[in-house]
C-alpha cells in the first residue's frame, strides 16, 4: 500500500462526515421551509381542500373491526406508548454502555413534545368536526402531537442504530410505526391530513437539528464528559 493510499484512507471518513453534515443541514432547511409554507396556508384557509376530501375517504373505510381496534392502537403514538418505548430504548442503550445514543433519543423525544405544545398554542387550530368520533381529544389540532411524537421517536431510533446491523430493521419498523399512527389519527377523525404532515415535518427538522448538534464540536466536548 502506497503513502497516497494511506492518505486516502484517512481522509475518506472525513469526507463522509462532511457530506453527512451537509445532508442533515439541507434536510433541516427543507423541513423548516415546508412547514412554514404549510402553516401559512393553514392560517389563511384553516382547512385546505384536500383535508376534508382525505378524511371522508378514510372514513369510508370504517368497519366494526377498525372501529374497535383503532382507538386502542393509536395509543402507541400517544403519551403512554411513546414514553414506554423511549424508556425501553434508553435503558437498552445504557445497558449496552451507549450513553450517547440514549441521550440522543431522550432529548429528541422530549424536545418534540415541548415544541408541539408551543406550536399548538400558537396556531390554536380546532379539531375536525365532520362526524361523531370514536374518541374525544382535548386541545388543539395543529400540528398533531401523536404524529410528531411517533416521528421523533422512530427517526431518533433509526439515527441511533444507523451504524449498526439493525439499521434497516429499525428503518422498516419506524416507517410502519409512524405511518400507522398517522393513519389512525385520520381514521379516528381527530386530525386533518395537514396536521399529520406538519407533525412529520417539524419532527423531521428537529431530529436533524439534534443529530447535527451531537455531531458538532461542542456536542462532542459535552458528550466526552459522560460516564
Amino acid at each position: 500500500m502506497t503513502k497516497l493510499d494511506d492518505v486516502k484512507q484517512i481522509e475518506k471518513p472525513q469526507v463522509y462526515f462532511t457530506a453527512g453534515v451537509i445532508a442533515l443541514f439541507v434536510g433541516f432547511v427543507l423541513c423548516t421551509l415546508a412547514f412554514v409554507g404549510l402553516s401559512n396556508e393553514v392560517r389563511e384557509m384553516d382547512t385546505l381542500p384536500f383535508d376534508t376530501a382525505v378524511l371522508n375517504l378514510v372514513h369510508g373505510m370504517s368497519n366494526y373491526f377498525l372501529d374497535t381496534f383503532m382507538p386502542i392502537a393509536t395509543d402507541i403514538g400517544g403519551v403512554v406508548g411513546v414514553v414506554a418505548i423511549t424508556l425501553i430504548m434508553t435503558a437498552l442503550f445504557v445497558y449496552k454502555n451507549e450513553q450517547r445514543r440514549a441521550l440522543m433519543v431522550s432529548i429528541t423525544v422530549a424536545g418534540a413534545a415541548g415544541i408541539n405544545l408551543i406550536l399548538k398554542s400558537v396556531f390554536e387550530r380546532a379539531r375536525p368536526d365532520l362526524w361523531e368520533t370514536l374518541v374525544r381529544e382535548p386541545g388543539f389540532s395543529f400540528p398533531s402531537g401523536h404524529a410528531m411524537a411517533s416521528a421523533a421517536l422512530g427517526a431518533a431510533i433509526v439515527v441511533a442504530l444507523w451504524d449498526s446491523r439493525w439499521r434497516w430493521w429499525a428503518f422498516t419498523a419506524a416507517t410502519f410505526y409512524v405511518v400507522f399512527v398517522g393513519f389512525s389519527r385520520l381514521y379516528l377523525g381527530v386530525h386533518y391530513p395537514t396536521d399529520i404532515l406538519a407533525g412529520w415535518l417539524v419532527s423531521g427538522g428537529w431530529v436533524m437539528a439534534v443529530t447535527l448538534m451531537f455531531r458538532s464540536r461542542l456536542g462532542n466536548r459535552v458528550l466526552r464528559k459522560l460516564p
